[in-house]
């Protein structure tokens, strides 16, 4: 069986330092997790939910150093090829589905905010187009064009850009927050206090409010996990393809996930102090339905939302790279992605054309993005960022000391251990001690499946509950399908 797995190798290393490598697993979900982390603060509690990112950035950090681990050793450049290298077909699949699946199903998402950020640049109260999908089709244009950047080594400036966003993002949110009351149009007060565990309507004495408050609960704990992926783009980056010395990139990951930690804790917990637990998802600033708190056509609200645009952008650019680069793997696997020649460029376009087809397809004909968005975190997110480097790793560790004992024989036979068959013992040894992380390899996994249960149950209890599942619509205006 012949799977495209591989590219001609690249006729350049990689120049990022473990630094840029950071930046880029951070700026992968920062964008939609600065205006997640209030309402998943609010949800889970003023102390469960910091406990909760803590732990769950952890089983995080250290499934992508398993995979980190394994890179050095395979020299693969994408997960399902690694997963292929240690447990065959089946990991090769499993890879493919959890990684790759995930990029394709968070196109239309990416797409989405890119045109609700767009909007709110240019038409925030929608006079002139009012529909979403409308805005989908003049940005898929310029986020397709982010996809021909081929290689993930070509963002490094765009990852230092996105940081900067971000940041300006989460000074105007505070901005915001600090010096507007959470007030209603008559000058009620909207603020609800957060608990300290959980939120305050899980222990409501109406059976209907208690349970959406569970489900509310568990979307809270799922934004955990899909915040920070680091493992989504590991293999990608710990190569020397694209950095310059990849023995660094346990530090990117240290970097980024400090960096997830700090936003997430500075951000969502002075959001929720001050402006109660009953935040919205995602909490967005200067749009026109809070026009009463900030208005949309204010300058500042469109400064914040020309921010989340570009860093939005460059997170369309860190999903759809991989998936483009996987398309092209299958249709053309030869191909030199180092030749930007006119014709070359078009062959590119024409390989990586399905990204965009598909991400406009799904944006614009699945009736809820965000359920199947819930529905897609449970299915992929647990399995590539805990499940699946845990898995592989376990069996690595174990096929390091098998191959250890073999060679260690083999060596005694040959010459005592001072020869050729000496130095091969030598080279297995140093490269189990390449293996440290064995010990939390049950951790991971648990985690994992733990956060699978946890993203399940809110992905479902969105499906079921109509105030969380939200307007189902398709089309919009003269030819729209479906509006519940």
């Amino acid at each position: 069986m012949t799977i495209g797995t591989h590219s001609p190798p690249s006729s350049k290393g990689g120049d990022m330092g473990w630094v840029g490598a950071g930046l880029v697993m951070f700026g992968f979900a920062a964008p939609s997790a600065v205006v997640g982390v209030a309402y998943s603060i609010g949800s889970t509690g003023l102390v469960f939910g910091p406990i909760a990112c803590v732990l769950t950035t952890l089983a995080s950090v250290l499934g992508a150093m398993f995979l980190h681990s394994m890179t050095l050793q395979h020299k693969e450049n994408n997960m399902p090829a690694l997963g292929l290298k240690i447990r065959g077909n089946t990991g090769y699949v499993i890879g493919l589905f959890v990684q790759q699946g995930n990029f394709l199903l968070y196109l239309p998402v990416a797409l989405l905010c890119v045109a609700n950020a767009l909007q709110g640049c240019i038409d925030p109260d929608g006079s002139m187009l009012d529909c979403d999908d409308y805005w989908i089709f003049v940005v898929a244009i310029f986020c397709f064009a982010t996809t021909q950047l081929r290689d993930l080594n070509n963002v490094n400036a765009l990852s230092y850009v996105s940081l900067a966003c971000v940041v300006a993002v989460i000074f105007s949110a505070l901005q915001v927050v600090s010096s507007v009351p959470n007030e209603d149009k008559s000058g009620n007060s909207l603020v609800r206090e957060a608990s300290w565990f959980g939120n305050p309507d899980m222990s409501s004495d109406d059976d209907e409010d208690k349970k959406k408050a569970w489900v509310v609960f568990m979307l809270g704990l799922s934004m955990c996990a899909w915040a920070y992926v680091p493992s989504f783009l590991t293999v990608e980056l710990a190569n020397p393809k694209v950095m310059e010395n990849p023995e660094d990139f346990p530090k990117a990951i240290l970097l980024s996930a400090a960096l997830n930690v700090v936003v997430y804790l500075s951000v969502g917990l002075y959001v929720v102090v001050q402006w109660g637990w009953t935040v919205e998802d995602p909490i967005m600033f200067g749009v026109a339905e809070n026009s009463y708190l900030w208005p949309s056509d204010d300058l500042r609200s469109k400064l914040l939302n020309f921010f989340w645009l570009v860093a939005c952008v460059i997170s369309y650019a860190l999903d759809s790279i991989p998936l483009g680069r996987q398309f092209q793997r299958h249709w053309a696997p030869e191909f030199d992605v180092d030749d930007f020649s006119p014709l070359a460029c078009v062959k590119y376009m024409f390989y990586t054309s399905p990204t965009i087809i598909l991400g406009v397809a799904m944006a614009v004909f699945i009736p809820s993005l965000f359920c199947m968005l819930a529905v897609a975190t449970a299915l992929t997110v647990p399995f590539a960022n805990m499940i699946f480097p845990a898995w592989l790793y376990k069996f690595e560790a174990r096929n390091v000391i098998e191959k250890e004992k073999k060679d260690s024989s083999q060596a005694l036979l040959e010459d005592d251990g001072e020869g050729e068959g000496g130095e091969v013992l030598r080279l297995s040894i140093k490269y189990r001690r390449q293996l440290p992380y064995e010990w939390a390899v049950p951790f991971v996994a648990a985690m994992g499946w733990l956060v699978f249960v946890v993203c399940a149950w809110g992905a479902f209890g969105k499906l079921a509950i109509s105030d969380l599942r939200g307007p189902l619509v398709v089309g919009c205006g003269s030819w729209e399908f479906l509006n519940e």
